[in-house]
């Protein structure tokens, strides 16, 4: 197995790990936060940011719906507010080129919530302590493994295939830390999803071309993506169906009174 191949492995296996608790998924998170706003102020502009340009109508068209289904009372409103919720969070996942499974109520992860006071305390320190000691305490295992093992003796197959238990790991887990360290990946699903593959830069920004590329691609079927049209399908039937429960509730209301 290539090193390529293993380091386009760690970096799938990474990805996937990021997805599945993707802090946009959250409801605790920056998109459902700012939906939050706008539906609170009744202003769209508020959560337009966090959709591509292409995908405004879409959104619009569902706050105007929600907003509307929100003046039929508390018990509407909150339908209505958590399907904004998805279909935003849908949105903006999609434009990402990742998967979206639906809300959590799960907490922001740490690691991003750090983030998150970083940018608001205008010094990323916090972020840097805590990347710092986690890649310090993973080689520091990785390696206490297998420097011992460096020592066996040639033509010692067993001890020698303990060493390269140990070895393959470490090198394998530097160089995937390495690539994400020096490379371009910025979110799950979008990193490389056309299969193009930049060449090394120097530290003036000029690239290398005669030299092999550091960072693994990820080619688009590794990576899940929600087709556009049955999600829209979906959410069009969910608004209309939560618009006749309210509707019918009102007018199960009015009938006993």
């Amino acid at each position: 197995m290539t090193r390529s191949v293993v380091a386009t492995i760690l970096l799938v296996g990474i990805t996937s790990s990021l997805d599945a608790s993707a802090h946009c998924d959250t409801t605790q998170g920056p998109v459902v936060t700012a939906a939050r706003s706008a539906l609170s102020a009744g202003d769209v502009n508020l959560v337009l940011h966090w959709v591509r340009p292409e995908d405004e109508d879409t959104v619009r068209t569902a706050f105007r719906q929600t907003l509307a289904v929100r003046a039929l009372g508390p018990d509407a409103l909150a339908l209505a507010d958590r399907h904004f919720f998805e279909t935003l969070v849908r949105i903006h996942r999609a434009g990402e080129g990742a998967p979206f499974v639906g809300l959590t109520d799960a907490p922001t992860e740490p690691i991003i919530a750090a983030v998150d006071r970083a940018l608001e305390r205008g010094s990323s320190d916090e972020v840097e302590q805590q990347l710092v000691a986690a890649v310090r305490h993973g080689l520091s295992e990785r390696f206490a493994a297998a420097h011992p093992k460096k020592g066996f003796r040639a033509g010692d197959v067993a001890e020698g295939r303990a060493f390269v238990a140990a070895y393959v790991p470490l090198t394998h887990w530097v160089e995937g830390v390495f690539t994400i360290a020096g490379g371009t990946v910025e979110h799950p699903g979008k990193a490389s999803v056309h299969g193009t593959r930049a060449h090394p830069e120097r530290s003036d920004g000029t690239t290398r071309k005669d030299e092999p590329r550091h960072t693994a691609v990820i080619e688009p079927d590794t990576l899940h993506r929600a087709p556009a049209l049955p999600w829209l399908l979906a959410a069009v039937f969910a608004v209309a169906a939560a618009v006749e429960a309210v509707l019918l509730m009102h007018r199960r209301h009015r009938a006993a009174t």
